[in-house]
């Protein structure tokens, strides 16, 4: 049987709007080398989003080495992460990356 490692977190968008429907949210765990070791996607009907990724441990050598990539795109706009971010973060900050 394969062990599984389960990473959470939660996504946080620091402007205050509201979520319109059909938001979905991705997120990448990747390791120092950027291999994805795991994703999903999901519906985002607010923010805060609490988020998971299950991995196969044999795939993560050091859990402390595991990085973060995330997207939230909506019809007002996209938010996303400007660089990895350390997975052991409890929040991961989305920045506005389609313009505006």
């Amino acid at each position: 049987m394969t062990a599984l490692l389960t990473v959470t977190g939660t996504l946080v968008v620091p402007e205050v709007f509201d979520v319109p429907a059909g938001a979905v949210a991705t997120v990448k765990v990747v390791d120092a080398e950027g291999e994805v070791l795991g994703a999903a996607a999901f519906d985002a009907p607010m923010t805060p989003v609490d988020w998971a990724v299950t991995i196969d441990t044999q795939l993560v050598p050091d859990t402390g080495d595991l990085l973060v990539w995330a997207m939230l795109r909506t019809s007002a706009g996209v938010w996303g992460t400007p660089e990895l971010a350390p997975a052991t973060d409890t929040e991961t900050v989305l920045e506005r990356v389609d313009g505006d």
